[in-house]
Protein backbone atom coordinates (compact mmCIF):
# COMPACT_ATOMS: atom_id res chain seq x y z
CA UNK A 1 0.00 0.00 0.00
CA UNK A 2 1.41 3.44 -0.84
CA UNK A 3 -0.05 6.78 -1.01
CA UNK A 4 -0.04 10.20 -3.68
CA UNK A 5 -0.61 13.19 -1.81
CA UNK A 6 -1.84 16.17 -2.48
CA UNK A 7 -3.09 14.58 -6.27
CA UNK A 8 -5.90 16.11 -8.48
CA UNK A 9 -8.46 12.96 -8.22
CA UNK A 10 -9.92 13.40 -11.73
CA UNK A 11 -6.38 13.57 -13.29
CA UNK A 12 -5.42 10.13 -11.20
CA UNK A 13 -8.51 8.39 -12.72
CA UNK A 14 -8.12 10.04 -16.18
CA UNK A 15 -4.33 8.43 -16.20
CA UNK A 16 -5.59 4.87 -15.39
CA UNK A 17 -7.45 5.26 -18.96
CA UNK A 18 -3.88 5.65 -20.72
CA UNK A 19 -2.67 2.06 -19.07
CA UNK A 20 -5.76 0.08 -18.70
CA UNK A 21 -8.05 -0.68 -21.82
CA UNK A 22 -10.98 1.35 -20.13
CA UNK A 23 -13.91 2.90 -22.10
CA UNK A 24 -13.36 6.82 -22.00
CA UNK A 25 -16.71 8.41 -22.32
CA UNK A 26 -17.79 5.99 -19.32
CA UNK A 27 -15.05 7.16 -17.81
CA UNK A 28 -15.86 10.95 -18.18
CA UNK A 29 -19.30 10.19 -16.78
CA UNK A 30 -17.20 8.22 -13.44
CA UNK A 31 -15.56 11.44 -13.70
CA UNK A 32 -18.78 13.26 -13.16
CA UNK A 33 -20.06 11.48 -9.93
CA UNK A 34 -16.27 12.15 -8.29
CA UNK A 35 -16.85 16.24 -8.89
CA UNK A 36 -20.43 15.73 -7.45
CA UNK A 37 -19.03 13.69 -4.28
CA UNK A 38 -17.46 16.65 -2.09
CA UNK A 39 -15.45 15.57 0.70
CA UNK A 40 -16.71 11.83 0.52
CA UNK A 41 -13.59 9.02 0.31
CA UNK A 42 -14.52 6.67 -2.89
CA UNK A 43 -12.98 3.75 -4.02
CA UNK A 44 -11.80 3.43 -7.50
CA UNK A 45 -11.63 -0.38 -8.98
CA UNK A 46 -10.69 -1.10 -12.62
CA UNK A 47 -9.66 -4.85 -14.33
CA UNK A 48 -9.28 -4.81 -17.55
CA UNK A 49 -12.59 -3.33 -19.36
CA UNK A 50 -14.53 -2.68 -16.83
CA UNK A 51 -14.15 -0.28 -13.56
CA UNK A 52 -16.24 1.54 -11.27
CA UNK A 53 -16.23 4.55 -8.72
CA UNK A 54 -18.18 4.16 -5.95
CA UNK A 55 -19.14 5.38 -2.05
CA UNK A 56 -16.81 3.64 0.29
CA UNK A 57 -19.33 3.04 2.73
CA UNK A 58 -21.06 1.57 0.38
CA UNK A 59 -18.65 -1.04 -0.31
CA UNK A 60 -18.96 -1.87 3.50
CA UNK A 61 -22.67 -2.29 3.79
CA UNK A 62 -23.84 -5.86 2.93
CA UNK A 63 -26.07 -6.35 -0.21
CA UNK A 64 -25.37 -2.93 -1.75
CA UNK A 65 -24.49 -3.12 -5.30
CA UNK A 66 -20.59 -1.71 -4.11
CA UNK A 67 -20.03 -4.82 -1.57
CA UNK A 68 -21.33 -6.86 -4.81
CA UNK A 69 -19.68 -5.38 -7.21
CA UNK A 70 -16.23 -5.74 -4.96
CA UNK A 71 -16.35 -9.44 -5.20
CA UNK A 72 -17.26 -9.75 -8.60
CA UNK A 73 -14.40 -8.48 -9.63
CA UNK A 74 -13.00 -10.81 -7.91
CA UNK A 75 -13.55 -13.41 -10.62
CA UNK A 76 -10.84 -12.37 -12.79
CA UNK A 77 -8.06 -14.29 -15.11
CA UNK A 78 -4.66 -12.93 -15.70
CA UNK A 79 -5.70 -8.93 -15.57
CA UNK A 80 -4.80 -6.98 -11.97
CA UNK A 81 -7.57 -5.47 -10.28
CA UNK A 82 -6.16 -1.72 -9.41
CA UNK A 83 -7.82 -0.69 -6.25
CA UNK A 84 -7.25 2.97 -5.43
CA UNK A 85 -9.35 4.62 -2.45
CA UNK A 86 -9.61 8.37 -3.19
CA UNK A 87 -9.40 10.45 -0.36
CA UNK A 88 -10.76 14.10 -0.96
CA UNK A 89 -8.98 17.02 1.47
CA UNK A 90 -9.33 20.53 0.04
CA UNK A 91 -11.00 21.93 -3.46
CA UNK A 92 -9.25 24.18 -5.40
CA UNK A 93 -11.20 26.15 -7.39
CA UNK A 94 -13.50 23.00 -9.20
CA UNK A 95 -11.04 20.71 -8.48
CA UNK A 96 -10.53 17.51 -5.96
CA UNK A 97 -7.40 17.19 -4.63
CA UNK A 98 -6.28 14.81 -1.92
CA UNK A 99 -4.38 11.58 -1.43
CA UNK A 100 -4.75 8.39 -3.84
CA UNK A 101 -4.36 5.38 -1.87
CA UNK A 102 -3.04 2.48 -3.99
CA UNK A 103 -4.25 -0.60 -2.41
CA UNK A 104 -4.03 -4.13 -2.43
CA UNK A 105 -7.19 -5.87 -3.68
CA UNK A 106 -7.31 -9.04 -2.02
CA UNK A 107 -6.14 -7.47 1.43
CA UNK A 108 -9.84 -5.30 0.41
CA UNK A 109 -11.88 -8.07 0.09
CA UNK A 110 -10.20 -9.82 3.07
CA UNK A 111 -11.08 -5.97 5.12
CA UNK A 112 -14.80 -5.86 3.59
CA UNK A 113 -15.74 -9.22 4.60
CA UNK A 114 -14.68 -9.10 8.45
CA UNK A 115 -16.27 -6.03 8.85
CA UNK A 116 -19.09 -5.67 6.74
CA UNK A 117 -21.62 -7.21 8.98
CA UNK A 118 -21.00 -4.73 11.80
CA UNK A 119 -23.76 -2.10 12.97
CA UNK A 120 -23.36 1.04 11.22
CA UNK A 121 -21.52 2.75 13.74
CA UNK A 122 -18.93 0.35 14.31
CA UNK A 123 -18.74 -0.04 10.52
CA UNK A 124 -18.26 3.70 9.87
CA UNK A 125 -15.81 4.15 12.79
CA UNK A 126 -13.70 1.45 11.25
CA UNK A 127 -13.73 2.94 7.39
CA UNK A 128 -12.32 6.26 9.57
CA UNK A 129 -9.62 4.47 11.70
CA UNK A 130 -8.90 2.29 8.27
CA UNK A 131 -8.23 6.04 6.20
CA UNK A 132 -6.53 7.34 8.94
CA UNK A 133 -4.21 5.15 9.00
CA UNK A 134 -3.58 4.48 5.49
CA UNK A 135 -2.76 8.53 5.40
CA UNK A 136 -0.75 8.42 8.28
CA UNK A 137 0.96 5.09 8.01
CA UNK A 138 2.05 4.34 3.97
CA UNK A 139 4.74 5.77 2.42
CA UNK A 140 4.40 8.49 -0.07
CA UNK A 141 5.04 7.19 -4.04
CA UNK A 142 6.15 9.10 -6.52
CA UNK A 143 4.33 9.46 -10.42
CA UNK A 144 6.58 6.87 -11.54
CA UNK A 145 5.10 4.54 -8.86
CA UNK A 146 1.72 5.13 -9.71
CA UNK A 147 2.25 4.47 -12.91
CA UNK A 148 3.70 1.60 -12.41
CA UNK A 149 0.68 0.06 -10.15
CA UNK A 150 -1.57 1.37 -13.22
CA UNK A 151 0.11 -0.92 -15.74
CA UNK A 152 0.60 -3.95 -13.41
CA UNK A 153 -1.89 -3.66 -10.61
CA UNK A 154 1.04 -4.49 -8.40
CA UNK A 155 2.54 -1.87 -5.64
CA UNK A 156 6.34 -2.16 -4.71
Amino acid sequence: MKKLIKADLSKVLELTAAYQPINCDSLKAELEILAQNGYSDDLFLARKDRFRLMALSEVYTVGSDANRLLTMFEVQTCWPVLTMMLHAEYMEGDVRRGSVILMDYPELVRDVVLFDRLPNTQRERHIKQMISRCLRYAPQCTMMELIEYLKTGRCN
